[in-house]
């Protein structure tokens, strides 16, 4: 369902038979321009005139590499699903409202149709014509819309089914994206945590080193001090 949600998106923007690009880019990385145009059966010219318009609504991406045989630039496009059904999001809901705009406008006010000629007219240039049309001098008719008022609720039925599964399929890109994020958030926590671990155990081999290496001074012996001779005591006669 998802890949369906992106060709209409693609036909809108880029036309009608433009939509096969979505099967061509849809999983894969860095296509080289030349490849997407054989695929296509278009010139490189008519390729690129497609993906410009599609890059200008960032639902592709692309980078570029200088082909060293040849010397110029070579582009190699990715498909931005996220974006693209954020698009496509904004696009229905944007499309709905001019619907529900329209049903409102002919409910509530009164056109008159010529039957011969296929002209519309409101009720106030109806009205300024005296009700006839200006083109063949027939009388104008009720048009009361029933057929393009059904028309439209379908339509509007069935954008708010695709906007449902739009907005699913969006949600379950952000949940995995935010599950991407917490595993390389934990894959470069658990890095860090074997870094500091590497370092400290680095640290205590070098002062384990350091204390090895180091010579051990040895005490000089001190001279003994000469013993005091005792000074005999004379007697006093």
């Amino acid at each position: 369902m998802q890949t369906e949600l992106l060709k209409e998106l693609v036909r809108h923007i880029a036309g009608k038979t433009s939509d096969i690009i979505v099967d061509i880019l849809k999983d894969k990385k860095d296509i080289n321009e030349f490849k997407i145009a054989d695929r296509l059966k278009l010139t490189i010219n008519q390729t690129r005139h497609i993906l410009y318009k599609l890059f200008a609504n960032e639902i592709v991406s692309f980078i570029r590499k200088k082909d060293k045989k040849k010397g110029w630039y070579i582009y190699y496009w990715t498909l931005n699903v996220p974006k693209a059904i954020q698009r496509f999001i904004t696009l229905k809901k944007k499309e709905m409202s001019e619907m529900k705009n329209m049903i409102k406008v002919y409910e509530n006010k009164h056109f008159y149709i010529c039957q011969n000629c296929a002209i519309e007219l409101n009720e106030e240039n109806a009205m300024h014509h005296n009700f006839i049309c200006p083109e063949c001098g027939q009388l104008l008719q009720l048009d009361t819309h029933d057929k393009k008022l059904q028309e439209l609720k379908q339509k509007i039925e069935q954008s708010e089914k695709q906007l449902k599964i739009a907005e699913e399929e969006y949600a379950k890109l952000a949940e995995e994206k935010i599950k991407k994020y917490e595993k390389q958030k934990a894959r470069k926590k658990a890095k860090q945590r074997l870094e500091r671990k590497k370092l400290k155990k680095k640290q205590k081999k070098q002062e384990k080193t350091k204390k090895q290496k180091k010579p051990k001074i040895k005490k000089r012996k001190q001279a003994k001090k000469p013993k005091k001779i005792k000074k005999k005591k004379t007697k006093k006669r």
